[in-house]
């Protein structure tokens, strides 16, 4: 018998239980917005009926990147969940060498047949912000990876640097898995144009934000003519901080801030723009040392920080609205590329092959979009929550699956139960559409 320290006993059963029923949930959403379809129009099937199609591919990893996984081995939890299975009509998950090969065999045409997958879905998202005016915001993040196919990037160690682009703060619009070696300041008009055309007919960006590596006259000159305002990170060269230093009234703007404004121009630019400049007084001392020095010491210590942001928006747009308007970067473009990297684990990249991971970091992206899109059928309360908070509410809630006279029933926990057939109430309610 079994040396043991509280009064409990382990044994085995042979009833098909899971840990995932909320991840169940979101893999009948899945079917509900027709990702079958979709992937078996825009991605090649196999060679043979005996291959596994293009959505079983997806739909594995999709569940496997929403479940937490962070490497293709991590598929096992997909394949040893037979309750999940039997529920979402799983007859076979494939392995993760099978996943790897179909990376590396589909390649490019995997890479743009998600991209088309996500302009679908994309329609759906515009559906939901139509009263808002499309912001598009872009930047570039850097993977680190000591696999083979990877360069050195600007800070300084190995890895790639895809470029995304979020529109309103939330959907990834488009996004380019580069090379280590490309600055982010490289190829950047391009990229906001694949943006722009992922977008249906008669759609339109209204705003574009980004730091100052997209500070470019060619940027500046195709947002002036396509009616576009830009709020974009400027660069403290020569002549900036000689028109800075002539300026005579600042206004104050939070505790340490002061602000003001001129008109600038770059060389290859066609108009004039706003340089909106920020001056902020910076202590570097221990906090507790506030309380020792008087204000004329504290003064020997104050070391000016200036930082500046180029815009073409008019005076309706105050100084003031444009700083509010380009810090919201931080949350709609810095710390969704976060939820990306670190919520659907993209900083581990599957392979040595370049395009390999290309094609399985836009699956990811796809994974982390559909997450945006899964929670509108949550309560308004759950739909700024991470996927890290999902998964611990939502996604892993035990279940029991129970089949009786011919109907399979999951079995949670009371307090679950309303909660989960609220969500397949509305996806439901999507299939009608």
């Amino acid at each position: 018998m079994t040396q043991r320290v509280l009064n409990f006993s382990i044994e085995s059963t042979q009833e098909r239980l899971t840990s995932r029923s909320g991840e169940i949930i979101f893999g009948e959403y899945l079917h509900a917005i027709g990702l079958e379809r979709l992937c078996n129009t825009h991605l090649p099937l196999p060679m043979s009926n005996s291959g596994y199609t293009p959505h079983r591919f997806i739909q594995s990893l999709l569940l496997m990147l929403h479940g937490g996984g962070r490497v293709l081995d991590d598929i096992r939890m997909i394949q040893s969940d037979t309750a999940m299975r039997e529920l979402l009509n799983m007859d076979d998950v494939p392995t993760a060498s099978a996943i790897a090969k179909w990376l590396k065999r589909l390649g490019l045409a995997g890479v743009y047949g998600i991209e088309r997958i996500n302009r679908s879905f994309l329609r759906r998202y515009l559906k939901r912000i139509r009263k808002e005016p499309l912001v598009l915001d872009i930047d570039a993040s850097v993977i680190e990876s000591h696999k083979s196919t990877a360069a050195y990037t600007y800070k300084m160690f190995p890895g790639f640097t895809p470029m995304i682009g979020h529109i309103n703060g939330g959907y990834v619009i488009h996004s380019e898995f580069r090379s280590g070696n490309i600055a982010p300041a490289d190829h950047n008009l391009s990229f906001v144009k694949r943006c722009i055309a992922q977008l249906p007919k008669g759609e339109k960006i209204s705003f574009l934000r980004a730091d100052s590596a997209s500070y470019q006259a060619a940027i500046f000159n195709d947002c002036e003519t396509n009616g576009i305002i830009y709020t974009i990170g400027a660069h403290l060269d020569n002549s900036v901080m000689e028109n800075i230093r002539q300026i005579n009234s600042w206004e104050a703007f939070g505790k340490h801030e002061e602000i003001a404004e001129f008109m600038h121009t770059m060389t290859h630019t066609d108009h004039a723009f706003r340089l909106i400049v920020i001056k902020k007084m910076v202590t570097p001392m221990l906090p507790a040392m506030e309380e020792v020095l008087d204000k004329e010491q504290m003064a020997e210590y104050v070391k000016i920080h200036y930082s500046v942001i180029a815009t073409n928006a008019d005076e309706n747009m105050s100084t003031r609205k444009v700083i509010q308007f380009y810090r919201q970067r931080g949350d709609t473009s810095e710390n969704r590329i976060k939820e990306l990297k670190n919520g659907f684990n993209l900083s581990y990249l599957p392979t040595s092959d370049f395009i390999s991971n290309a094609f399985y970091f836009q699956i990811g992206a796809l994974a982390y979009n559909l997450f945006v899109l899964f929670k509108e059928t949550l309560e308004k309360s759950w739909q700024r929550h991470t996927i890290q908070t999902i998964r611990y509410k939502l996604y892993n809630i035990a279940g029991k699956v129970v089949t009786h006279a011919r109907e399979t029933t999951l079995k949670v926990n009371d307090l679950f139960v309303g909660l989960l057939n609220s969500i397949r109430r509305k996806s439901y309610e999507i299939t009608l559409e």
